[in-house]
């Protein structure tokens, strides 16, 4: 694979309006595309896991998900953003990480967010 790929849930307000963040202030991101617009198995990945959360597919071809997706994301993305990518990957953390993520995940309809 010779670019990273961040996959989103094109569908959700909060997750549209999370991408428009991400893209406006962090200089390098991956290539982002909704998983509704894609063959998600393409990208080693299936429509459950894309349901349940972002998924980040490196240029390696490794796929991580939710927090540690995040994670990686951040750690490509540079400097700042790489103190926060591996903070949120140092052991203990990332569990406190993965944790948030879900809750997020779970409420993310109460969170405001972009419209269709």
């Amino acid at each position: 694979m010779a670019d990273a790929v961040l996959i989103f849930d094109g569908e959700c307000g909060f997750c549209r309006r999370s991408v428009r963040i991400l893209r406006a202030r962090v200089r390098r991101v991956p290539r982002i595309v909704a998983w509704q617009s894609i063959d998600p198995a393409q990208y080693g990945t299936t429509e459950e896991a894309c349901r349940t959360a972002v998924q980040h597919v490196g240029t390696d071809g490794r796929v991580r998900g939710g927090a540690d997706g995040i994670a990686r994301l951040l750690v490509e993305a540079g400097w700042p953003w790489l103190v926060l990518g591996r903070l949120m990957s140092v052991p203990g953390v990332i569990h406190i990480s993965r944790a948030a993520y879900r809750w997020v995940a779970r409420n993310r309809h109460r969170f405001r967010g972009d419209p269709a």
